[in-house]
């Protein structure tokens, strides 16, 4: 085998939002991995391709074969009686000789099916990679691609250049209708020149960095990281990111520089959190804190050149000025106005929750009662969870959240708070989106799981009311977030929450209020599927889950805890519980084809020992199962639906058993009332023939 070259492959473009650099990152390497083993390029012992990205360039590097493996042997296609019929090579079989690149009747018809033998000649990378790096352009998926110019192709900004060497040898060829060469392009501000040679794969990075890029996105965030330290221990204290703002910056500089800002200490007496979102929000700061204490200063990450930093930080320390300011009159302007003030009628009546779906004051009603709900179920201060949730919507209209919407609930839970309002008022307030998602805290418990409960419940009622609901990937209103939230809470907090009535109370006052009325059932369906993906995420067999479901169980946790049984009651291989899984397939069988009903068993009418056992079995194993499945005891719950394994395959054993189906009419019916007895007594466990045994 020939030895590997380096390849850098590295394409051009106006600058890249962030989120576009990280979808990049994350599918280029699969990607190539994928096309490289395709065409034959991949060394045995190729490590993962280097992808590089930043906002201007995205890049591959990797060891690749200089011509692809030769290669023959014989494909296997259709059967030969689909593929060759009445002396003649059918539609099938013609297809398959062109997908082969061979005549049909060089096809070999062996072992019943069609074969056909290939000779794959090696072929230089030149000839090979155009066809490669066209297809890994066109397998890059974006949620907002766009044309450009004349160009029939779509990516998320337009294309401007292409670079490609294979070790210190340039590649020429034409991709998307723009030229490669070993020409790459600087720093947009910072390069003396505008373009640059590379004069090999392995001095890809080098040369870029001369010409201030730094074309890998993991030294820049190291870069980065380094120099805020540094600067944060200037003022003996540390910098840090609240709001994530890092992951964004590293791609929206190619060769960053950190640089300090300072502003008045006065605008220190604002909420830290105010601050923060100042300087996170709209500007990419990065704020410093020494201690528990925020410092007067920032650091932000430039793109340009450190001598021009006198003529630049004027302007980051102008523009987080004017945010400050706008800060602090809407702070005072919201003070005096007062949380109860903003969510009168007059004030959440006048904001459009949805055209369908009415106005905040609307929804604000709706979650009250929801919050009212569900505070009686679970033994929380009434009058504190209906407070909460009518004001929870009225920061809406607050001038501090026009102006920072993430400040949305934390700022009502401070008018809360100066209002005079309890504080398990404003903790609940400001926690109402929590969790955020599927690694986010939870809310405290108490009011602020109540309120938080509440808003979701309306939210997906709602939604689901006037058909919204999500479809495929389209989730414009975050309900499997909010559903996510709901099985969070209640499982996590092990909150003994019956969701039935929740949700018929929030179809009730949608009703009231003009509104459609959703399906109750199709909603929690949609909270079940999100506990499904939780259990099969963390291992539990779908079987066993889609079992458990179909037991309905008022409670998520209780749907967890049981499918968790089932689940393990199977993988332990308990020949018991199978038995009674497995005849349970079978009675559901006889009973459906039979057209029967549950009837009553009469003792007299056995006319088998085997019948008298299982008779016997079930009068202690339905209280059993019943009982414990009450107690939520759902392991005691399968050991006693177990109990009945050996009866049940005694009742249908071909030499021990009875025939169901007697011909006299009594002994018939008598067993039927049994096989439908078996299925009674293992309902509460859910649906035993999803389980997938053998």
């Amino acid at each position: 085998m020939s030895d590997t070259r380096e390849l850098v492959w590295e394409v051009g473009c106006e600058e890249l939002p962030a989120w576009a650099c990280n979808q990049i990152a994350q599918q280029l390497p699969r990607l190539v991995e994928a096309a490289l083993a395709e065409a034959r390029l991949a060394p045995a012992d190729a490590s993962a391709p280097e992808v590089l990205v930043g906002p201007r360039r995205f890049a591959v590097r990797t060891s690749v074969l200089p011509a692809t493996a030769q290669e023959s042997g014989v494909t296997q296609g259709p059967p030969l009686a689909i593929a060759f019929k009445d002396g003649a090579w059918t539609k099938a079989g013609e297809g398959f000789a062109r997908k082969m690149g061979v005549p049909a009747d060089e096809l070999v018809q062996e072992d019943g099916f069609v074969k056909a033998r290939f000779e794959r000649p090696s072929q230089p990378f030149a000839h090979v990679w155009p066809a490669v790096a066209e297809g890994l352009l066109s397998g890059l998926n974006f949620a907002k691609p766009m044309r450009w110019g004349s160009s029939p192709h779509r990516f998320v900004r337009p294309l401007r250049w292409v670079t490609t060497l294979l070790g210190e040898e340039p590649m020429e060829y034409e991709v998307w209708g723009l030229p490669s060469s070993a020409t790459t392009r600087t720093h947009r501000f910072l390069g003396a020149e505008r373009e640059a040679v590379v004069p090999s794969a392995a001095a890809y990075t080098a040369t870029l960095e001369s010409h201030h890029v730094i074309v890998d996105q993991h030294e820049r965030r190291a870069r980065i990281e380094r120099e805020l330290d540094t600067a944060a221990a200037a003022f003996g204290g540390e910098w840090y990111d609240p709001a994530g703002v890092l992951d964004e910056v590293v791609h929206l500089v190619e060769f960053p520089t950190v640089i300090t800002g300072h502003f008045d200490e006065q605008y220190l007496d604002l909420p830290d959190r105010v601050l923060v979102t100042s300087m996170q929000s709209h500007q990419r700061y990065f704020p410093v804190r020494s201690g528990q204490q925020l410092a007067p200063a920032f650091l932000a990450v430039m793109n340009a050149d450190p001598a021009a930093l006198g003529t630049i930080l004027p302007g980051y320390e102008l523009v987080l000025q004017g945010r400050l300011d706008d800060a602090v009159f809407s702070f005072g302007r919201d003070r005096e106005r007062g949380l109860d003030d903003m969510a009168t009628e007059h004030s959440l009546g006048a904001v459009v929750f949805h055209a369908r779906a009415g106005s905040l004051a609307q929804r604000r009603d709706r979650i009250t009662a929801v919050a009212r709900e569900i505070a009686h179920l679970l033994g929380v201060d009434e009058a504190q969870a209906c407070t909460a949730a009518r004001l929870a919507k009225a920061d809406q209209v607050s001038y501090v959240v026009q102006e920072f919407a993430e400040l949305e609930g934390f700022a009502g839970s401070l008018y809360a708070r100066a209002a005079g309002h309890p504080e398990p008022v404003a903790v609940a307030i400001d926690q109402q989106f929590l969790p955020r998602g599927e690694n986010s805290p939870l809310p405290a418990p108490g009011v602020p799981a109540v309120l938080a409960l509440a808003d979701k419940f309306e939210l997906l009622a709602t939604m689901f009311s006037i058909g919204e609901q999500p479809t495929g990937s389209r989730d414009p209103h975050a309900l499997r977030r909010a559903a996510i939230g709901i099985m969070r809470i209640i499982v996590e907090l092990d909150l003994p929450l019956d969701i039935s009535p929740v949700t018929e109370r929030a179809f009730d006052v949608l009703e009231q209020q003009g509104f459609a009325r959703g399906d109750r059932m199709e909603l929690h369906r949609f909270l079940a599927d999100r506990v499904e993906k939780r259990l099969t995420d963390g291992g539990v067999r779908i079987d066993a889950v889609r079992a458990a479901r179909a037991a309905q169980l008022p409670r998520l946790q209780h749907l967890e805890d049981l499918a968790r049984a089932l689940d393990g009651a199977v993988r332990a291989g308990d020949e018991r519980f199978l038995a009674v899984a497995t005849a349970t397939k079978r009675c559901a069988n006889i009973v459906a084809k039979a057209g029967a009903t549950r009837g009553e068993i009469d003792p007299a009418h056995f006319a088998a020992d085997t019948e008298r056992a299982l008779h016997e079995q079930l009068e202690s194993a339905r209280g059993a199962v019943r009982t414990a499945v009450e107690e939520r005891r759902f392991d005691n719950a399968v050991a006693a639906a177990a109990a009945l394994g050996p009866a049940v395959d005694a009742f249908f054993d071909r030499e021990t058993g009875v025939m169901v189906m007697a011909e006299d009419e009594q002994l018939r019916r008598n067993r039927l009332a049994l096989v439908s007895s078996v299925l009674e007594c293992v309902a509460p466990l859910g649906d035993m023939s999803e389980l997938q045994i053998g």
